[in-house]
């Protein structure tokens, strides 16, 4: 008996000493990479993730299952009177070509690119390390593309993987996964200098509403967060109740109307060849799921922006653009990050115009939503009643409309951030704190196999 524990506790002692030196290489060889440094960490942390068996059915499974969510939601906003796309320009200022790129420019794009897809012909990194000998070639093929003002047909299909929402999410469920595009190398190079280019435009010329925070030089979730807790406590500080009302949209970027996005495009300025590249870029994309080893069958994409792409962002920007000042026209504070939309009015300055000014609004809103074929969940539309003083809100306040009235919450998730009405940060501060205590407990547990300190110099 004595012989079997020594053996078992040396088995054990062995298994530590791999596994910490295997996590050892591993870190040491990506000292120098955050990105792939993270997903050491990650998964060192995570070891009970539930793991995902490859198949051909469960790759068409996903891919039939991706496919008809949006289908669906595309048609259940029925046949709709589609916008003018000859609209002018409501602006004088226009951008009707983009520039062409030079070699070193090629490179520099190309070396600020550290992904692809699996259906490259070489990984990211071989495109990296040749790029003077591939940089004048890809030049010439971006340069021929913004001349014929066409985006190449064998760059626009998609590799999707699936990834488990939750790493302990049941993977037979397959609402449990979330699609990741992969797009090809050569693609997001020209994507990015496109990006460039049609920022500058819009940014240069003020073409982009201010409220819209998302995906923006300057700007991020800390910024949008900054915005709303300042408007809020403004609004407190002058002894008012304030609403802030947390919009839900399903799947938004995956249900762009192409033909509204081009009338917003045109009506920014955007015209002749410039125009018709994004209209060539949005047209016959199609995507398939991919779960080494196996694909799936390749599925139309029929409505939205693609997901992985650099452009795909500002598109949906200029895409939400109209929403503001028409959430303004009802004296309703609005802040954007991409399709997370907050709302913020006062309840008590003056209830009666407030009560007629958040159902006029809302039923706008909807209306405009309905039209541009995004999806607004009212099931999931967050409410929070900020202040000291009591207010008048009730369900009557909602516009019927829009279906059952959200009940306020005592906290709200916003970008990531958890909100009080009184604005205490109380709850942030505990999960934060819990989230700590949770992470502490699982490094003390799996301390026997991980890597070893290294020492202070």
């Amino acid at each position: 008996m004595t012989a079997l524990k020594n053996a078992t506790r040396e088995h054990h002692h062995l298994i530590r000493a791999a596994k910490r030196n295997f996590f050892t290489d591993r870190l040491d060889k990506n000292r120098h990479n955050s990105r792939e440094l993270f997903s050491i960490v990650k998964e060192f942390s995570n070891p009970s993730a539930n793991a995902v068996t490859p198949s051909q059915d469960l790759c068409e499974s996903l891919a039939t299952f991706f496919h008809r969510k949006i289908s669906d939601l595309h048609d259940s906003f029925g046949h709709q009177t589609q916008p003018n796309t000859t609209e002018p320009a409501s602006t004088a200022i226009t951008l009707n070509n983009w520039s062409h790129i030079n070699t070193e420019e090629t490179k520099s794009i190309m070396n600020s690119i550290h992904s692809g897809a699996p259906s490259d012909p070489c990984p990211h990194f071989i495109f990296n390390k040749a790029d003077d000998i591939i940089a004048p070639h890809l030049q010439t093929v971006i340069n021929f593309s913004f001349s014929s003002a066409t985006f190449p047909e064998c760059w626009k299909h998609a590799e999707v993987n699936a990834l488990l929402k939750k790493p302990t999410a049941d993977p037979s469920d397959l609402k449990n996964f979330r699609p990741i595009s992969l797009l090809p190398f050569p693609a997001k190079v020209i994507e990015k200098t496109i990006n460039k280019q049609l920022t500058t435009f819009l940014e240069d010329n003020n073409l982009l509403d201010p409220s819209q925070t998302g995906f923006r030089t300057n700007h991020s979730t800390e910024t949008a967060l900054i915005s709303v807790t300042d408007d809020i406590r403004t609004l407190m500080d002058n002894g008012e109740t304030v609403a802030l009302i947390l919009l839900d949209l399903s799947a938004a970027f995956d249900t762009v109307c192409h033909r509204t996005l081009i009338t917003h495009l045109r009506s920014t300025g955007i015209q002749g060849q410039a125009l018709d590249w994004i209209a060539s870029f949005l047209s016959n994309r199609s995507q398939r799921v991919y779960i080494p080893p196996f694909r799936s069958e390749p599925t139309e994409i029929i409505c939205g922006v693609p997901q992985g792409s650099s452009l795909s962002p500002t598109l949906f920007n200029v895409y939400m653009s109209p929403l503001a000042n028409i959430v303004r026209k009802h004296d309703i504070i609005i802040t954007s990050y991409a399709d997370d939309t907050q709302l913020i009015l006062s309840l008590t300055k003056d209830p009666a115009s407030a009560k007629t000014n958040l159902q006029e609004g809302m039923k706008d809103v909807a209306d405009w939503m309905r039209l541009s074929r995004l999806k607004l969940n009212s099931e999931k539309t967050e409410v929070l009643i900020l202040g000291n003083t009591p207010s008048a809100w009730d369900d009557s306040w909602w516009p019927t409309a829009l279906g059952t009235a959200p009940t306020p919450t005592d906290h709200a998730h916003n970008l990531g951030f958890i909100l009080d009405p009184l604005l205490t940060m109380t709850k942030q501060v505990n999960a934060v704190s819990s989230a700590c205590f949770l992470t502490s407990a699982c490094s003390a547990r799996s301390s026997a196999g991980s890597p070893p300190t290294p020492e202070k110099p």
